[in-house]
């Protein structure tokens, strides 16, 4: 069986889940790595085709926009169509002696993209939903109605969360299609530091993740500042990077946080893990963005658990089905910053509490989050659909 693995741009810091799956499928069956852009990162798989169907698929409708300044209705229309014939026009060039038997595809915006070269070649097709693809990207009525095409010839529907699953099926996607399957992280290679050596250190709250406004780090800021009003020696540490970095830095400055607050930017996790390992709480503030954008299963504070961490997070999407409130962590609503800090002083004020959670926390993800059952549950529905072809 050989598997056409088809990503949008190339694999960023955050998303190990899509490395990892991509490694994973690599070694049951044959993987061919169609990247969405021209450059590609040599070192993940041996077999990749840069085949730019997205690259040029969004870039040059977004410019023609710009020249004509056609009314935003009518343009909608014109960039999808435009999008669509040039991410065609891209796939085109690939070679039938690479066509795979079936296609796995990471986000519906690729599958709306991908779909009709499938569909014209016979080829099946599976697609991963995250998070932005069901929600901020729902604004444009094209998009919605290519879905519906998505949903009628798609085999099957992959989503990491049952909060997912529903947006999904409010949209029209066919219960029977969609299997909820969660990401997976590798426990064993992760080795919590003691307790003992945790607590040896001052308290510390880290923050995992891309600086974007549906992780709201502002909010995260905010409820910083009222926890060290009241632990003083408290320190805080940032890892990511992303649009909202200057508007972090101003807001670190304002309320005088310069030296509480470490903000190291974007790090692969074989640097952030052994940081996140020395710090006593995770915390992380999701929200919905105003553009409609959520996440999706939101892996960080998951990770953050398999080290043995309590987490604060948010109600927010797939997260209170991995963070279980007041056992492995404490939930708080959007934007309420307020409750957040009380959260996070009540987990330093209570060192036992925070261990006792922090080792629950890593318990229910080992249970939850096995990556080989993950691989494993994923190949088989290719397979499946594969022989059904």
């Amino acid at each position: 069986m050989k598997v056409g693995y088809f990503t949008h741009f190339n694999i960023k810091v955050s998303e190990t889940f899509i490395y990892d799956l991509m490694v994973g499928l690599d070694k049951k069956t044959e993987l061919i790595w169609f990247s969405g852009q021209p450059s590609i990162n040599k070192k993940i798989l041996k077999k990749q085709i840069a085949t730019s169907y997205l690259s040029y698929g969004a870039v040059l409708p977004l410019l023609v926009l710009k020249v004509f300044q056609i009314k935003k209705r009518l343009g909608d229309k014109l960039k999808n169509k435009t999008r669509m014939m040039l991410s065609n026009y891209a796939l085109n060039k690939i070679h039938k002696r690479d066509f795979p038997d079936i296609a796995y595809i990471e986000y519906l915006t690729s599958a709306v993209l991908l779909r009709s070269f499938l569909e014209r070649n016979n080829i099946p097709y599976i697609v991963h939903v995250h998070g932005f693809d069901i929600s901020s990207a729902l604004i444009e009525p094209e998009y919605k109605k290519e879905l519906q095409k998505v949903f009628f010839s798609v085999n099957e529907v992959i989503t990491a969360s049952d909060y997912i699953k529903r947006l999904l099926i409010i949209e029209g996607c066919p219960p029977e299609k969609i299997t909820v399957i969660r990401l997976g992280i590798d426990g064993d290679s992760i080795k919590p530091l003691s307790w003992e050596c945790r607590l040896k250190e001052p308290p510390s709250v880290i923050f995992l993740g891309r600086l974007t406004e549906k992780k709201n780090p502002i909010a995260l800021i905010l409820a910083f500042d009222i926890v060290r009003k009241i632990i003083p020696n408290v320190k805080f540490t940032i890892i990511g990077d992303g649009l909202l970095r200057r508007d972090v830095e101003s807001r670190i400055k304002s309320l005088g946080l310069e030296n509480y607050v470490s903000l190291l930017g974007a790090l692969p996790r074989e640097k952030s893990f052994p940081i996140m390992n020395k710090h006593w709480i995770y915390a992380q503030h999701s929200v919905t963005a105003i553009s409609g954008d959520k996440e999706g299963y939101a892996i960080s504070p998951a990770e953050a658990a398999a080290h043995e961490l309590p987490v604060v997070s948010t109600i927010h999407n797939g997260i209170p089905e991995h963070v279980i409130d007041g056992e492995t962590g404490f939930l708080v609503p959007e934007f309420d910053y307020e409750s957040m800090a009380e959260r996070i002083i009540q987990l330093i004020q209570n060192p036992m509490l925070a261990k006792k959670m922090g080792r629950a926390g890593r318990n229910n993800i080992l249970a939850l989050n096995n990556p080989q059952k993950r691989i494993d549950k994923i190949y088989n529905l290719l397979e499946k659909h594969y022989r059904l072809k």
